[in-house]
This record gives structure tokens, C-alpha cells and sequence, in this order.
């Protein structure tokens, strides 16, 4: 078989040869083992992972080095017959999301500008394949066949070699686990697929027929035409017919670090191969040593290199690293060869910016093609000796992080799709993973960005796609940031202004028994004096008060006849006089002062209010949110779907009464399916704030959106690592970038919202200076902007 292998390499250097050729006559995939192993020609057993990677564009430094040493640690361990592949396959896709069905409305229409620039944007899946291939023993078969084992032994000794290589596949998930792998199956069609997303830059699932049909023809469905330095693959139509070409690695740089390649993470097709077969030790020891004799002979100066060199032999000696043959080769895919061109010009530049360089094959073009195949190791044309370490820099196991599918999105959906800052779609959740049918999941967020750095725009944005998934919306707004967008959609807007009556009555809202309870509590936290607390008997007729309210007359319930009843309180006149402040002539009468039902409701799906004129004013402030809050407890009772936006939210909360209540406020949201989104300019606000600690231990999502202004220091109590660190504290001048941490992964998204057209306006309109007159009374205002 080998020979064949070799005879077959022979032909494919064949200048001559210009006719289309079929792809499985190269392809080594014979038969399965299980789901999960593959048996290849040459006897080879196969195991294959998809690799999410580490994020590292916002990973510590330390984690990524940490895995990439590990894995060449895991190689070093390993004996020759073992043999590594590392596919990076960068390829278009069309990100899919439910719309809003209903185009007429304000969130429609943002909705369907949104998708159609999702689907014009051309973002990529970058997908990276980890595979493990275990060669078979010649001598062990040899001696098998001399002693006659016959099929019974051939089945036993692959039953043991399938078991180390699952031993071998389990130690790689537990090194690489930050990197999320998982383990590819042949039934899930992911795995044939992405291999035939090597071979030609386009992934689709494939799954194996129910009749048999060889794997070979499986994944070679295309046929090729190789002709001088590029090739051709053959769709069924003039639009799905490619150009191509590969670039073998010829130079490799002086040095090399963990992603030294990410770079190439290009808005192109391609397909990056890293393949790696160990050489024994004693064979590796020895030709370092040669080359150290051979440079002392010479009298090379490179001290160095020597003292690298000598570093390597002790590394190899103590087992840390292996040194092997590695091959590594760009295939790129295009439309035209224009773009071929700018591709291959683009790879380049990027290369040789690390100090490599790069080879466009030519003659050697057919073996470079089919040796990105695992178990194709003759057709490595230009294979060179490299550490375990180099190749783990070289095929680092990076990423980007994707957000969370559909079925682990916890209102059903995702809230949107954003792309990532190197052209990815990420599924943007509130919510840390789960399912509608899972138990309460934390879904509350922190937005931190300074005046213009895009905070209110981005959070109106996410606000007005939540509505895809029917949640309903309550904003508390600072200078009217939230107005014109929150009208647009269709929401109730109110301005609080001092002075002017709220309609308000907590007498008749709280009137049953629980209302009651919770109407003795507040009230005394309302009435207490500043620096002490009520007596007992001004606490026991705040409670009997209640009661009686509870069986009032609903004209009756209201705040003047609640008052009138303390009169004979024995305690100096001091309980009736408090609530004097709150009655219709005291200062604080316009607050809650309604006759009959309550004013305050959340009817309308989407409720606003500007509480601008009360942040400064404490005991106004918690008065008034105290009671609104509550009334919120009440109507999420229901369980639907609901976001909480605080804008300015450290001076919303930072007072006694709701520290005091913060942490079992935030889980009581949590458990009625509430997401709280805290907006806020700088991360120090909420840091110093008396409540920072309470608001900081419930965020599951953070949005960070960066500023040169903002300092290392103020970000310390977010433990962002330091990449994180530096995207905050840079400049967000000329693109609308974004960090997002949900859980243990982040990204950087691209909050840029120019696609939405002169709709843009309306999010981030504010209170409509620009707006035409009368747009507050026109439910339809936002269509004059279309």
C-alpha cells in the first residue's frame, strides 16, 4: 500500500497531467471503526476534534503560552507513531436568526436592516480541526501474521490500538479544555464535512448514505484540475466553480510564539494545515548535536543559536520537547484569480512579516494539495525539522468566541448577531447559557462607556432586537438618553418632575394581605428618623394601619385617611407629623397622593421613565423608586421575558434602602426571569459606590465599550485579563468597537450601527432636538427617517 502511495505522489509531480482528476483516488479514508474513529489506508487510525480556541485577543498572556506548552508537552510524550494535524478553515457564512415577524413596526424594520447587512457582510466561520492519527506497528503485524492469529488477532490488535488511541484523545481534551474541544463524530456529518471544507473551502455537513458508499467518494465530491501554480475545483454551476492555489512554508522565523499565525485570520477562504510526525529521541539528540559540531568547526559566531541549540538538546534529553518533521501549507480559495492574486499577496505580506517565508507551489502543486489530508504523510514534499514547541506556536489552538447557539440561549434566542472585530458572528446573549425548560439562569448585565462612545445607541440597539423574543421592556432613563427610541418602538414614556403629582397610590395597589406586609415595611423605612429608628408602638401602628387599609373602602384607601388614623398614636403627635411631609400639602405630596386605582402601570409592553430630575434628591429618589421597583416585583410575577435598564445605575441604588436589599433584589429578578442591564460611564462609579460589591457579584454580562480616558486602576474589581485590560483603556476614536465578557469566554464585537441607515438617528435620537415637530404625538415618526 505504502508503495502504491508513493507511485501515486510519482504521477501527481507529473507536469503533463492536465485532465480533471477525481479526488478520492488521493483521499486515505477507508472505513469507520466507530462514530467516532476512522481506519485509514495505510492501516492508520483516526480521531478528530472541532476547537473552539482560546480567545486570544482577550486571554491572559500566561493561559496562552500555558497551552501551547501543554500541548507540546502532550506531543513530547508520545511515541513516533503518533501524528498530529492542525486544520484552521476560514470560510463564508450567513449567520441565522429569528426575525421580527413583523416588518410594519419600528423594531421590524431595524430587524430587517440589521439581517440583510448580517447577510451582505460576508462573516466568516474560522473553524480549527485537531486530529490524532496512530500509525500500526509493522513488527507487531509482522509477528501477528508469522504466529497465525488470523482475523481474531487483527481484530483484537486494532481493538487495542483504538483503546490508546482514546487514551491519547482523552489526555488531549483534559490539556485543552479552556480551549473547549469536543470529540467529532461521522453520524453528526461535521466531521466528513470539515474535511471536505479543507479540500475546498466550503463547509456543509455530510453524512454517510444509508447505502455504502466509500468515505473516499464521500468527501470527494469535486472533481480537481491542477495547472502550473493553481488549481480548479468544479462546481455544478459557473458561480460555485473555484481558483486556487497553495503555499507551502519555506523559511520558517527566527523565533516563534503562541498565534504567530493568527494573523492570518483574513476575510478570505483558506484553509491553514500544520502537520507534525515526531522523530525518536536518540535520532533527534543526535542531529542537534551535529549541528552544534558543524558550527564549531566553522567557528560560528552565533553564540545564540549555539545556546539554543544546546537548550533544545537538554529539552529533548528530559523529555519536555520532540523534535519532528513538520509541514506546513495556505490553500487558498477564490472567485477569479484577480482575488486569487490579492489573496496570495495579502498571505505574503502577513508571513514575511514574522520572518518567513512562503513558496507558491508550482510542480509540487498535487502533493502539497492532498498532504493537508491526515494520513497523507508521503505527500509532504517539503517537510523540515521542528520542535513540539514550535508547532504548537505555529497551530496554536486560538479562536474567537461565538455566543451561545439557539438551544442554549435562555430566552429561546439569541438577542442579536454582532460581528466580531475580525469579521465573525457572534450570537449576543444577556444570559449566561441555558434553556427555557432549565432553571432560572443570571442574564444581568453591566455597560460601562463614556459620553459618545456609542453606550446608549448600542443598548436602545439590543434593546429594540430583544423584542424578537417578546420581552418586555422597562427603562429608567437620564436625560431622556433612552426617549426617542423607546417611542419609536411603541413604549410609554414619563418624565418625573418634582413637584408635578405622580398619580401614585400605594394604599390602593397594596391592599391585599401580601401588600400589606410590604406596605408596613416601606413605610417604616419611609418615616424613620434619619439617624435612629421608629419605637415599637409607632412600628405597631404602622402595622395595624395596614390591616385596616387592607379592608378599606377603595375611597378610602389613600394616603390622607391612612394619616388621619395616628392621631391617637401614643407617641407625641411624632408618626401623624411625619407623614404630614408625604400628604397633599407637605413636601413630598405630589408622590403619592393618587385617589382610586394607581396610575402607575405596566400595560404597555415597553415603559420608560426619566428620573433625571430626582438623582440628586436622595430621599425623593428612593421614595419614588422604592414604590416603582415594587410594583415591578408585582407584574413580573408572571415569568414573561423581562429587561430592566438602570441608566446612570451606581446613583440609582447607591442609597441605605436599596443596598441593604440589593443582593435578594437582584435574585428575586433572577428567579422571575428578569435581566437587569446597569448602564454606567465609568467602572469607578460602580467600584466605589456603597453598593458596587452587591451590583459586581450578580453581573453575568459585561459590555465594555473602551476610552484612553479611563485608567488600569478603576478596572481592577472586574479581574479583566490583560488584553481585556488594554482593549478598555484604549481609544475607541474612528470604529464603534466593543468588549463582551459573558461567563468565563469574551470577545470583541463590532458595535458599529451605520447599516441601520438614517434609522440610527431614532436609537440614539435622545429627547429629539433634531426630531420634527410633534414626533412625541406621531406613534409613526421613525417612518419619515426610512
Amino acid at each position: 500500500m505504502v508503495r502504491d502511495q508513493s507511485l501515486a505522489v510519482g504521477s501527481l509531480l507529473d507536469p503533463s497531467i492536465t485532465k480533471p482528476e477525481s479526488l478520492a483516488a488521493h483521499l486515505p479514508f477507508v472505513s469507520l471503526i466507530n462514530d467516532e474513529t476512522m481506519m485509514l489506508r495505510d492501516g492508520d487510525l483516526m480521531a478528530s476534534f472541532a476547537v473552539d480556541g482560546l480567545a486570544a485577543q482577550t486571554m491572559n498572556e500566561t493561559d496562552i503560552d500555558t497551552l501551547a506548552q501543554s500541548i507540546s508537552n502532550l506531543i513530547a510524550q508520545q511515541y513516533g507513531d503518533v501524528g498530529f494535524y492542525v486544520h484552521r478553515i476560514s470560510s463564508k457564512v450567513k449567520p441565522e436568526i429569528s426575525p421580527i415577524a413583523d416588518t410594519e413596526t419600528f423594531a421590524g424594520a431595524i430587524d430587517a436592516r440589521w439581517q440583510k447587512h448580517l447577510r451582505s457582510a460576508e462573516l466568516r466561520h474560522r473553524t480549527t480541526v485537531f486530529t490524532l492519527t496512530l500509525r500500526p506497528s509493522k513488527i507487531t503485524g509482522l509477528f501477528d501474521r508469522l504466529r497465525g492469529a488470523g482475523k481474531k488477532g487483527n481484530a483484537e490488535r486494532i481493538a487495542r490500538r483504538t483503546q490508546r488511541l482514546n487514551d491519547i484523545a482523552s489526555s488531549f481534551i483534559e490539556i485543552a479544555r479552556p480551549a473547549r474541544p469536543r470529540r467529532l463524530t461521522v453520524s453528526s456529518g461535521e466531521w466528513l464535512g470539515l474535511f471536505r471544507a479543507v479540500l475546498t473551502g466550503d463547509f456543509a455537513p455530510l453524512k454517510p448514505s444509508r447505502g455504502y458508499v466509500p468515505l473516499n467518494d464521500l468527501v470527494a465530491t469535486t472533481p480537481i484540475h491542477f495547472h502550473n501554480d493553481a488549481f480548479t475545483l468544479f462546481g455544478t454551476h459557473s458561480q460555485t466553480t473555484k481558483t486556487g492555489t497553495i503555499l507551502t512554508l519555506k523559511d520558517y522565523p527566527a523565533e516563534t510564539y503562541a498565534g504567530i499565525l493568527d494573523l492570518l485570520d483574513l476575510g478570505i477562504d483558506m484553509c491553514v494545515t500544520n502537520s507534525f510526525t515526531s522523530q525518536d529521541p536518540v535520532s533527534a539528540q543526535e542531529d542537534i548535536r551535529r549541528v552544534i559540531r558543524q558550527m564549531s568547526v566553522a567557528d560560528d559566531a552565533a553564540v545564540s543559536l549555539q545556546l539554543q541549540l544546546n537548550r533544545a538538546l537538554d529539552d529533548v534529553a528530559s523529555g519536555r520537547v520532540a523534535f519532528g518533521k513538520h509541514h506546513c501549507t495556505v490553500a487558498l480559495y477564490a472567485e477569479n484569480d484577480r482575488q486569487l492574486n490579492e489573496n496570495i499577496s495579502a498571505v505574503d505580506r502577513i508571513l514575511t512579516g514574522t520572518g518567513a517565508s512562503v513558496l507558491r507551489e508550482n510542480f509540487s502543486a498535487r502533493p502539497a494539495y492532498f498532504a493537508q489530508v491526515p494520513g497523507n504523510y508521503s505527500y509532504r514534499t517539503r517537510a523540515s525539522s521542528i520542535s513540539s514547541l514550535n508547532f504548537a506556536h505555529l497551530s496554536a489552538l486560538h479562536g474567537s468566541a461565538r455566543g451561545l447557539p439557539k438551544d442554549k440561549s435562555y430566552w429561546g434566542e439569541a438577542i442579536t448577531v454582532l460581528p466580531t472585530g475580525n469579521g465573525e458572528p457572534y450570537r449576543f446573549n444577556f444570559h449566561l447559557a441555558g434553556s427555557p425548560d432549565s432553571e432560572p439562569v443570571v442574564g444581568h448585565s453591566l455597560v460601562l462607556g463614556r459620553t459618545g462612545s456609542g453606550k446608549t445607541l448600542g443598548t436602545a440597539f439590543l434593546l429594540a432586537q430583544a423584542l424578537r423574543l417578546s420581552a418586555r421592556l422597562i427603562v429608567f432613563d437620564k436625560d431622556h438618553g433612552f426617549e426617542m427610541a423607546i417611542r419609536a418602538l411603541g413604549g410609554s414614556y414619563n418624565t418625573v418632575q418634582i413637584g408635578t403629582n405622580t398619580g401614585f397610590n400605594p394604599f390602593s395597589s397594596e391592599a391585599d394581605e401580601r401588600g400589606s406586609a410590604w406596605l408596613a415595611d416601606w413605610l417604616e423605612s419611609l418615616l424613620k428618623p434619619k439617624d435612629g429608628e421608629l419605637t415599637p408602638v409607632q412600628i405597631e401602628a404602622l402595622g395595624r394601619a395596614c390591616a385596616a387599609n387592607r379592608n378599606a373602602e377603595q375611597n378610602l384607601q389613600t394616603l390622607s385617611h391612612f394619616r388621619s388614623q395616628f392621631r391617637s398614636t401614643n407617641d407625641g403627635g411624632d408618626l401623624h407629623q411625619r407623614l404630614g411631609r408625604w400628604d397633599k400639602t407637605g413636601q413630598f405630596g405630589w408622590l403619592f397622593n393618587g385617589e382610586g386605582k394607581d396610575s402607575l402601570t405596566f400595560e404597555n409592553d415597553i415603559t420608560a421613565f426619566d428620573v433625571s430630575e430626582i438623582f440628586d434628591s436622595p430621599q425623593t429618589r428612593t421614595a419614588w423608586l422604592s414604590y416603582v421597583f415594587r410594583r415591578i416585583e408585582r407584574t413580573v410575577e408572571d415569568k414573561r421575558p423581562t429587561l430592566i435598564v438602570l441608566d446612570e445605575a451606581w446613583k440609582l441604588l447607591d442609597d441605605d434602602y436599596f443596598r441593604t436589599r440589593l443582593k435578594d433584589w437582584m435574585l428575586t429578578m433572577r428567579k422571575k426571569n428578569v435581566a437587569v442591564v446597569l448602564l454606567t460611564q465609568q467602572a469607578s462609579h460602580i467600584t466605589e459606590s456603597a453598593a458596587g460589591s452587591a451590583i459586581l457579584s450578580g453581573i453575568a454580562t459585561l459590555l465594555i465599550y473602551p476610552s484612553n480616558k479611563s485608567t488600569r486602576e478603576e478596572f481592577e474589581p472586574l479581574h479583566l485579563t490583560g488584553n481585556e485590560l488594554d482593549f478598555a483603556v484604549s481609544s475607541n476614536v474612528g470604529h464603534r468597537l466593543a468588549l463582551v465578557r459573558s461567563g468565563d469566554t469574551s470577545s470583541i464585537v463590532d458595535m458599529n450601527l451605520a447599516p441601520l441607515g438614517p434609522l440610527m438617528s431614532v436609537l440614539g435620537g435622545g429627547n429629539g432636538e433634531e426630531a420634527p415637530a410633534g414626533w412625541r404625538n406621531d406613534p409613526d415618526f421613525w417612518k419619515g427617517y426610512e
